[in-house]
C-alpha cells in the first residue's frame, strides 16, 4: 500500500491513537512483519493483526466489524459460503447508496 492509500483510509477506520495508526503503517506502508510490530510497539500479534484487519476492511469499503474467515471446505460447502459472501456484500453496497 502507498503513503497516500494510507492516508486516504484513516478517516475510514474510525477513531485510533496515533500509536495504532503508526503499527498499521509499519505494516501495511513499510512492510514489517506483524511480529515486528508487535515487539516493536510492545502488542501481542493477535492485536497487530486485528489493527491490520481493520485498515484492510477500510480499504476494501467493508464495515470495520466484519471478520475474514479463512477455512477449508468440500467444494459444495464452499460455494455456498462463496454465495453467501457475495449476498453480504451485495447488501452492504445498496444500504451504503441509500
Amino acid at each position: 500500500m502507498t503513503p497516500e492509500e494510507f492516508e486516504a483510509l484513516r478517516p475510514r477506520v474510525g477513531r485510533l491513537t496515533m500509536d495504532t495508526v503508526e503499527l498499521a503503517r509499519s505494516v501495511l506502508v513499510d512492510g514489517a512483519t506483524q511480529s515486528e510490530a508487535a515487539v516493536q510497539h510492545g502488542m501481542s500479534r493477535q492485536r497487530v493483526h486485528g489493527i491490520v484487519q481493520r485498515f484492510k476492511a477500510a480499504a476494501e469499503d467493508l464495515p470495520t466489524d466484519w471478520r475474514r474467515v479463512e477455512v477449508w471446505l468440500p467444494p459444495n460447502l464452499a460455494a455456498q459460503v462463496e454465495a453467501m459472501a457475495r449476498e453480504a456484500r451485495i447488501n452492504h453496497a445498496s444500504k451504503e447508496r441509500r
